[in-house]
């Protein structure tokens, strides 16, 4: 995470991830999303973002959650020269992980990926595992530290504003 600013949020209730912001471009409530025929059980569908046909991911899928997430959330994201949407259950906020962690202290978010999802990923969209291999998966201690963190203005948190497509 080149600026330490990470967008905070949750594939599914009881999972807590980070993605850079610079991969963010916003986060928007759920629009239409039309199935799309022969596409992995990761894809919930495509639909139309800012003018452009976007696929979204169900990053609880992904993970290996069964059945489609109930998506509170989308974050669309910057992959290459085109956005993707990830269907999440819930957006934080952002955060200055650098604060109160090493970053590698946190582990990939693909490490808990479903069984064959990351291989199936990698043959369809190379671009957009890249961008979900800098995701990292947020543990209990981290988010901890990240409340205490929050609450001393000597530690040099920071609140960043990324648009909200409401």
């Amino acid at each position: 995470m080149t600026s330490g600013l990470a967008l905070l949020f949750r594939p599914q209730p009881a999972t807590l991830a980070a993605l850079p912001v610079e991969h963010v471009l916003e986060t928007m409530r759920p629009l239409p999303c039309e199935p799309v025929a022969g596409a992995p059980s990761f894809v919930a569908g495509a639909a139309v973002i800012r003018g452009y046909p976007t696929p979204i991911v169900d990053v609880g899928t992904l993970l290996g959650a069964p059945g489609h997430t109930q998506a509170a959330r989308w974050i669309s994201i910057k992959v290459a020269a085109r956005a993707v949407a990830l269907a999440v259950a819930e957006v934080i906020g952002v955060r200055r992980l650098a604060d109160v962690c090493a970053e590698g202290a946190m582990p990939p978010l693909l490490t808990s990926a479903a069984h064959g999802a990351v291989s199936s990923l990698s043959v369809l969209d190379g671009e957009l595992l890249v961008v979900l291999e800098a995701a990292r998966l947020v543990s209990d201690e981290v988010w901890t530290a990240l409340g205490e963190a929050r609450s001393k203005p000597e530690s040099g948190g920071a609140e960043v504003e990324v648009r909200d497509g409401r």
